[in-house]
């Protein structure tokens, strides 16, 4: 009894050891190359093609077609994508995420020890963060092949000591549709069939199981992977449930047209090596291949397919915002768009700025209750936005991307405040035209002179925030000296006047009031200007 406690722990301590392997494998390579993935994703287009390239490209840097998928619901909740888009990028995430199973197909012997310690020493006692990241990639790649031999050393005895185990597996593997069941049932449970093929890799290469039960089981755990995204889609917009059926419906397919020829399928994978291993790992990157391709020219099938069984929702609103909580599942895509959210926000306060001038200088009462509106709808976004950075996990960003999260945290502050104050500036529009308050033609230049230089400078700013670029942000930082110049110069003028009975003195207070918002929302654009300065 204590030699099979012994196998069985051995080979499911294995398969756990292999997937903390893989989950730290992606977290690393998505601090290296996460802002990468995202930009790929993002230029996505119509053709199927280059969608399948670029979800291709995605997985293999996510190691992850699970984390892809679920990312592109989130582009599609988002309205950042649209569902077809969505089908492109998943077919090339199929073939993408065969390279882990090829990888680990290969007997690299006792090397697994020297790229574990290699690995350990370079993340341990490097102070460069990039040294530090690739020795993370290098300990993580040591952990797979570690972990692979440690499935091996437990299935063996399966073949030598109980055969009856080997026979089990085999004969119930060798009725397919039970087998792909089996390969399902264990890739919902570890939510990665990169995991199932590679223990199958594992039992193959000790000669527990033969390649139809293991063709069988491979196909099943692509299957079963589509369990989350289908949870994931639950609560979704109806796009969103479209890409997470579409996943599923892609699998269950492939694996359909598969299942009646699952003989000639395996003597043509036994031509493509003499070693099983290779040969399971080649069954399933063929699979996913072919099942991709058969698809390229059924996408619009497929889109109208998934439009007619999950029909759209009347006044259903897509695209809120620029992210979506499954976007938290790539931590950079999280981040990225909590950037572009903040941008579209600013820009709003651009209009509220210019709203509030207009309706303070022409009192014009409709563009006043615009900037009201606009203030609510500014409040909600920062602090939706907000709260979503606060579920970045920062233990899955780089160093860079960490100080950028706080950064932001604080640039959603200052456009919080400058849309307060907008707004107050609306508020005396319509506290001016109640009591029949007055300014003079100076006053109302002197005022249109403030607006045009706070708003240069305001605009300057989210334009350097936008583009990173920090010789803008500089600008912006000179125009903020010449603002509150311009503010001293405008009182003293407008002091002088009120004492010549120039000016109506019940225009005092707003006036100088206005000038000191003005000036404070030109404060704000210098905080903002900085953060991209200090950008790192």
């Amino acid at each position: 009894m204590i030699a099979e406690l012994t196998i069985v722990f051995q080979i499911i301590g294995g398969l756990a050891l292999f997937m903390y392997g893989v989950t730290l494998l992606r977290e690393t390579l998505g601090k290296i190359s996460g802002r990468r993935v995202v930009r790929i994703l993002e230029k996505v287009s119509d053709d199927p093609i280059r969608g399948m390239g670029a979800g291709t490209a995605a997985t293999v840097m996510t190691q992850s077609s699970s984390i892809t998928v679920l990312t592109l619901i989130g582009f599609v909740n988002a309205g950042m994508m649209t569902f077809r888009q969505s089908v492109n990028v998943m077919l090339g995430s199929e073939i993408g995420t065969t390279v882990t199973a090829q990888l680990v197909s290969f007997d690299i012997g006792g090397i697994f020890w020297p790229l574990v310690a290699i690995g350990f020493f370079m993340k341990m006692f490097s102070k460069r963060e990039r040294i530090k990241l690739i020795g993370t990639v290098v300990f993580s790649l040591g952990l797979l092949f570690l972990a692979m031999d440690f499935m091996k050393q437990g299935a063996a005895p399966l073949t030598t000591d109980y055969p009856f185990f080997r026979s089990l597996i085999n004969d119930y593997g060798a009725i397919p549709i039970l087998g792909i069941l089996i390969g399902a049932l264990i890739a919902g449970v570890t939510q990665s069939s990169s995991a199932t093929t590679s223990l199958v890799i594992a039992m193959g290469a000790v000669g527990a199981i033969d390649l139809g039960p293991g063709i069988a089981l491979v196909m099943g755990a692509n299957i079963g992977t589509c369990f989350l995204e289908l949870f994931a889609g639950i609560g979704a917009t109806t796009p969103a449930k479209r890409t997470a059926v579409a996943q599923a419906i892609i699998n269950v397919i492939g694996v359909s047209i598969f299942l009646p020829f699952l003989e000639p399928f395996s003597n043509v994978v036994l031509a493509t090596s003499p070693d099983l291993p290779h040969q399971i790992a080649n069954a399933h990157t063929i699979f996913n291949v072919i099942v991709s391709l058969i698809f390229i020219p059924l996408v619009g099938c497929l889109v109208k397919f998934c439009e007619r069984i999950i029909p759209d929702k009347e006044g259903e609103v897509i695209g809120k915002h620029f992210f979506d909580d499954e976007m938290l599942h790539l931590p950079q895509a999280a981040l990225l768009e909590s950037e572009r959210e903040t941008i579209r926000t600013a820009e709003k306060t651009i209009d509220m700025i210019a709203l509030s001038k207009s309706a303070l200088l022409t009192k014009n009462i409709d563009d006043a209750r615009k900037v009201m509106q606009y203030e609510d709808e500014v409040d909600v976004s920062c602090r939706d936005t907000e709260d979503f950075i606060d579920k970045i996990r920062e233990e899955e960003l780089n160093n860079e991307d960490i100080i950028w999260r706080i950064k932001l945290l604080a640039i959603l502050t200052d456009i919080e405040r400058v849309g307060d104050l907008a707004s107050n500036i609306g508020e005396f529009v319509i506290d001016k035209l109640k009591n029949g308050i007055i300014f003079s033609k100076q006053g109302i230049k002197d005022l249109a002179e403030m607006f045009d230089l706070v708003i240069e400078t305001y605009t300057t700013a989210i334009s350097s925030l936008k583009t990173k670029n920090k010789d803008l942000a500089k600008t912006a930082e000179k125009l903020e000296d010449e603002v509150d110049i311009l503010e001293r110069k405008l009182k003293a003028s407008h002091v002088k006047r009120v004492s010549e009975g120039i000016c109506d003195p019940q225009a005092d207070q707003i006036f100088v009031e206005t000038l000191r918002n003005l000036e404070r929302i030109s404060d704000h654009a210098d905080n903002i200007a900085y953060d991209v300065i200090m950008d790192t």
